[in-house]
């Protein structure tokens, strides 16, 4: 049996391919992430499927989890669903197909009666793998966009909200991330040549630009556009972080750069720490558990803040799955509906 994972993203469509045979052991294992901007190519998710699966054959399951619904490609997550589930099952009419839902696993049918109950769920198939690794916790993940908080119990997630509007309320997702966060979303005013000067509210740079000027990614973990259209190397990305304050390579010394840089890390730190407090104090859970792009260890940074204790996804997993966790999360929710005694975290 294959079974794929999508975790379709608005800005990467995550995947894995698990084969497995019929003494449930599992043959092999394919991950891939692929930048993929919903927000202006949606109508070309079908070709971006099947190219996932172009040497691919006999696959039998898909299971699928989502958040492009939230991407400027669409009027309402409602439509986004929609429309994102029947892309989905034009290019796999003919398999077994899952939508990952606050509800569990959910048929394309049973999906089209609550479309809503899909609208970034993708955090319940991250949770259905971490609870092998730590049954209570709180499982942290910058991704490059958003910084998930989901606390488990007994391996069971006990999220306070479901839907990104409540989960903002709550603490449990904060909207920062490693590569495509606009700087002028974390700070107001940063200090420039001892003076507390404002910054552009322009989309000038983004924080993959500060990552990889203080050698926390590297320009392969840059997987996204860069705001100019330019290139990503350091230079590039030095000029863009200049803007935020109008600047140029003119105005500003490296030295300077590197400051700026260090001092916006420090308040998305903040940014982070203010949301995990906020779950830390409802659930009085003292361990967490971390996963992130490139090495800048914001999780761990804002984790230290309140002193608790910090386990590292990497230390169980290659990174390559780690990157595209919530893809086999989906997977494991599929396994263990059917009963099969399969822990990936044991495989991946």
């Amino acid at each position: 049996m294959k079974i794929l994972g999508l975790d379709i993203g608005g800005a990467n469509t995550d995947s894995t391919i698990i084969e497995i045979d019929g003494n449930d052991n599992v043959v092999s294992i394919k991950n891939n992430r692929k930048y993929f901007p919903m927000w202006k190519e949606n109508d070309k998710l079908q070709r971006c499927l099947r190219k996932i699966i172009r040497d691919e054959t006999n696959i039998n399951v898909v299971c699928v989890s989502m958040t492009a619904e939230l991407s400027d490609g669409y009027t309402s997550k409602k439509e986004g669903v929609t429309d994102i589930a029947n892309k989905v099952m034009e290019v796999f009419y003919n398999k077994e197909v899952y939508f990952v839902t606050f509800e569990g696993l959910k048929t394309y049918s049973e999906l089209q009666k609550k479309p809503l109950s899909a609208a970034a769920a993708n955090w319940i198939g991250t949770a259905a793998i971490i609870k092998y690794i730590e049954p209570n916790c709180i499982f942290m993940d910058i991704g490059s966009t958003t910084t998930d908080i989901i606390p488990i119990i007994n391996s069971k997630e006990n999220a306070l909200g479901h839907s990104d509007l409540e989960r903002l309320s709550s603490g449990e997702l904060v909207y920062t991330g490693m590569l495509r966060t606009n700087l002028a979303s974390i700070v107001h005013t940063v200090p420039i040549k001892n003076k507390k000067t404002r910054v552009s509210s322009e989309l000038f740079t983004i924080s993959a630009d500060m990552y990889r000027i203080l050698g926390n990614i590297t320009e392969e973990d840059y997987t996204c556009d860069t705001p100019d259209g330019n290139t990503k190397d350091l230079i590039s990305c030095k000029r863009r972080l200049a803007r935020l304050v109008c600047a140029d390579l003119d105005n500003l010394e490296d030295q300077e750069i590197t400051k700026l840089a260090e001092y916006i890390k420090e308040k998305q730190i903040e940014q982070i720490y203010d949301g995990l407090k906020q779950v830390v104090e409802r659930t009085d859970i003292h361990t967490v558990l971390i996963t992130s792009i490139g090495k800048a260890n914001l999780c761990g940074l804002a984790a230290k803040k309140l002193n608790l204790k910090t386990i590292y996804l990497e230390n169980f997993i290659s990174k390559k799955a780690s990157n595209v966790l919530t893809a086999i999360g989906a997977i494991q929710m599929y396994l263990d509906s059917i009963n099969a005694e399969i822990n990936l975290i044991e495989k991946i």
